[in-house]
């Protein structure tokens, strides 16, 4: 029998020894020479580079430390060698040297240009700069403070774009590129700057509640939305013009928690409480005799006065409109109906639309009266999906704040540091590349420098804020279409 099987045997071994033989070379895959090295060569190498870096997302690794590092050297370069201007920190300090005295009633806190009119936050803040700065005397100090807050404010914003996932690096170079953001910062020193860094705290909290949503806890998304109203209030409390992201901020909560209104009202409940910790010396809350009330009618009038007008020599985006319309309660109006409709547009057909909550708006609005314990979230909610939730947190908190940007009474120039944070990311969102970004955007810093304002320069800004809010609203692929998805949306 084994005679037998010898043939089958021995004309199976050469198949055997085919099958574990290496490779030779003549059966491996042929080596890929490199090109000649001559100049256009290295010449396209350079070029496919530098496209790289402004366009392959993958190179924000690379960008974003070297830009962070830049910017503070920027920011030293400008203090060595271009004179400080004084505008308001002296003010500053005499209103703060005043609140050290003891000064509590906010009608008689006053500097050289003029009452206090900001939060307690404002105060405690430029407390600390009063101390480190021995009264305000050394300015080159508070100038590099304010320089390493500048460096801060351009690390936590590239943390933020980079949370959206496949972006261009080419946004992240604009951070850089505003003449007059640094002048904000470090040669105006304004309390702008911190609500800045502030409310970009809060959007970079709401992301990670996002992109990690489905590992949290319910009771860990609250907290993570708690943390974020406590950083949130805390940025009011220096500058009013943070409520400008109220609007955004009340949404992606409601959203983040599940669609629980009760867990949401809990979450906004800590602005407000905050605001009277911060505010305490001056609220005098356990206080109720006559003198309390009146000191604390006095701080929350001044503090947090809606009322208040702004001259038209000073405005940046009016300029066009003659003073006596600009002065008028007509114009105001108009502005806030603006305001309202073009954020309701928003809302309804972006913010809220079923392609994003996956859900009839008239089904949203009976979960939240309704059901305000239960979990209402449909799975597919775009905003609770890691790959999409922190692109569309940022682009709510942009938009929300960019609509109350362009319907605002006036824009003074250290207005700027509200949105510009966020403005080459919109820029994206509507759409642009590189170069019409970077077109627009130079256009938009001219608008800016331009000093005093023209109606050419208020007239373009007007302009181009609103073209940019239309390209971001026409651009729906960007609101329902995830960056490593360009074909399909997700469902």
């Amino acid at each position: 029998m084994l005679d037998k099987e010898q043939p089958e045997i021995a004309a199976f071994l050469p198949k055997l020894e085919n099958a574990v033989r290496p490779a030779t070379a003549d059966t491996r895959a042929p080596r890929r020479e490199l090109p000649p090295l001559t100049v256009k060569n290295v010449t396209l190498d350079l070029v496919h580079g530098a496209v790289a870096l402004l366009n392959e997302p993958a190179a924000a690794k690379v960008v974003v430390p070297v830009i962070v590092c830049v910017s503070s050297i920027i920011c030293k370069f400008i203090i060595g060698h271009v004179p400080y201007t004084e505008i308001d920190f002296s003010t500053y300090m005499q209103q703060v040297e005043l609140v050290n005295a003891g000064a509590l009633d906010y009608s008689l806190i006053v500097g050289d240009s003029g009452p206090i009119v900001y939060p307690a936050g404002f105060v405690q803040v430029y407390q600390f700069l009063y101390w480190l700065t021995d009264g305000g005397a050394d300015l080159k100090l508070a100038q590099l403070a304010f320089g390493y807050l500048f460096t801060a404010t351009v690390a936590v914003t590239c943390a933020v774009y980079t949370m959206l996932g496949l972006v261009p690096p080419w946004p992240l170079y604009l951070l850089l590129c505003s003449k007059r953001l640094y002048l904000i910062y470090v040669l105006r020193m304004f309390n702008d700057c911190f609500t800045t860094i502030g409310i970009a705290c809060v959007v970079l909290l709401l992301q990670q509640a996002a992109y990690w949503h489905r590992q949290l806890s319910p009771l860990l998304r609250v907290l993570f939305c708690a943390l974020a109203a406590d950083v949130f209030s805390m940025a009011l409390s220096v500058k009013m013009n943070v409520l400008l992201y109220l609007p955004a901020f009340i949404l992606v909560v409601y959203f983040l928690v599940g669609e629980r209104m009760l867990s949401c009202l809990a979450v906004i409940s800590v602005i407000p409480l905050v605001q009277v910790l911060i505010g305490w010396r001056f609220l005098l809350p356990l206080f109720w005799d006559e003198e309390a009330s009146y000191l604390r009618q006095m701080y929350l009038t001044r503090a947090f006065d809606f009322s208040r007008k702004f001259l038209h020599t000073w405005t940046v985006n009016w300029r066009f409109v003659p003073e006596d319309v600009f002065d008028s309660d007509m114009f105001a109006r108009s502005l806030l109906v603006g305001h309202v409709s073009v954020l309701f547009l928003f809302v309804l057909t972006r913010f809220v639309s079923p392609r994003l909550t996956k859900k009839p708006l008239t089904t949203l609005i009976k979960d939240a009266l309704l059901h305000p314990l239960t979990n209402t979230a449909a799975p597919g909610n775009l905003l609770l999906l890691p790959e999409m939730g922190p692109k569309l947190i940022l682009l709510i908190f942009s938009v929300t704040n960019l609509v109350g940007v362009q319907f605002a009474r006036s824009l003074h120039y250290q207005f700027l540091a509200w949105y510009m944070w966020l403005f080459p990311f919109i820029l994206h969102a509507a759409g642009c590349n590189f170069f019409t970004g970077g077109v627009i955007f130079a256009a938009h810093e001219w608008c800016w420098n331009v000093f005093p304002s023209t109606n050419e320069s208020s007239q373009l800004l007007v302009a181009i804020l609103a073209v940019i809010l239309l390209g971001v609203w026409y651009n729906t692929d960007y609101w329902y279409k995830s960056e490593g998805k360009k074909s399909s949306e997700i469902h």
